[in-house]
């Protein structure tokens, strides 16, 4: 079970397959990009660079956005993210509710119940499997799962 309040957070995502260094080197604000997802969960940042609104929902790692961007921002070669999700304390099942939100929105099966854990079952989360989508971020009613960053969790 992944669950550690002093891993520090992941902030502000970059679409997948796109750095910082690359998005402040070459980026011009165009926007297309966030214009072109499927999702709807790029947003425009400082300078109109996108960053990706995991409120919206998760990322389906498509690709339209390096699609259409005529910069040489995205390597597709290139893992998406280097974030996975992570199981906080203020998950329902912590508090005796049953709550399986989370691992119906996980495509992957990276996240998955597990009855035998306290009086109402918990989440196990597999940090191998997980892609980093957010899918499962904006479908938790209490808001318990973060993105942390994958090399941080070689320690938990």
């Amino acid at each position: 079970m992944l669950r550690d309040a002093k891993i520090q957070k992941v902030g502000n995502v970059r679409p997948p397959h796109a750095s910082e260094q690359a998005i402040r080197s070459h980026c011009t604000g165009c926007k297309d990009c966030i214009s072109a997802c499927p999702e709807a969960i790029l947003v425009a940042g400082r300078g109109n660079t996108p960053f990706v609104d995991f409120n919206e929902g998760g990322c389906s790692f498509c690709g339209v956005c390096a699609e259409v961007c005529k910069e040489d921002i995205f390597d597709l070669e290139a893992a998406p993210w280097q974030h996975v999700a992570l199981i906080g304390e203020g998950c329902f099942l912590n508090l005796g509710v049953a709550c399986q939100s989370c691992t119906d929105a996980c495509d992957t099966g990276a996240l998955t119940f597990n009855f035998r854990h306290g009086p109402v079952g918990s989440i196990q989360a597999n940090a191998t499997s997980c892609t980093g989508c957010g899918a499962c971020l904006s479908i938790c009613p209490t808001k318990a799962i973060d993105l942390v960053p994958e090399k941080a969790l070689a320690h938990v």
